[in-house]
């Protein structure tokens, strides 16, 4: 069999090997264009996003990824089906309990009448052992003082690392030796 010297042109109409090529290029690139767009057409209609780790052949490497094609006689999906949860959100700020809050009395005054008792001038001094209260948020704290003649309830406001309390409260005790203490009783949110 004799071959000729010069290869006929693609003008003649006989297709060469590079004309083969080019035509096989060229029609892969369409093919992969088709299935992209494909892709891209029915993640269109079903809402979710392509998913390109589905789409690449999985490698040695890599673990392989699982695709399951779409039946195409299934439902539509609507948005609410293909809506994932929102992510939980994380409290920045601690909400008060009874617990958080530790008082001391603190005494400023001390006035005594042998076994009559005392009178005693006092203030509150608040310790909050939580980790963060919001400073947009302001709370009442309602507390009991004992350990004197008749056990005395007041509140005191907290807004972020603030309380406001009253300069001097007063009470009295029966005895010279009686201690006063403060226990909250509620915390609400004003």
């Amino acid at each position: 069999m004799t071959y000729p010297t010069t290869p006929p042109s693609p003008e003649q109409g006989i297709p060469t090997k590079r004309s083969k090529t080019r035509a096989y290029a060229v029609g892969g690139i369409a093919l992969v264009l088709a299935l992209c767009c494909g892709g891209l057409g029915v993640a269109a209609l079903t809402g979710t996003d392509p998913d390109p780790a589905a789409e690449a052949p999985a490698s040695a490497s890599t673990s392989p990824i699982t695709a399951t094609p779409t039946p195409t006689t299934a439902p539509p999906t609507t948005a609410a089906e293909t809506t994932t949860a929102p992510a939980p959100t994380v409290a920045l700020f601690d909400e008060p309990t009874k617990k958080d809050f530790k008082l001391a009395v603190k005494v400023l005054r001390k006035q005594c009448f042998g076994s009559a008792g005392c009178n005693i001038t006092y203030r509150i001094d608040v310790t909050y052992t939580g980790s963060g209260l919001d400073p947009a948020k302001t709370y009442e704290v309602t507390y009991e003082v004992r350990g004197g003649e008749d056990p005395a309830v007041n509140t005191f406001e907290v807004t972020g690392e603030t309380a406001s309390v009253q300069q001097e409260e007063t009470g009295s005790t029966r005895r010279s030796g009686d201690k006063l203490t403060a226990v909250v009783t509620d915390v609400a949110e004003l």
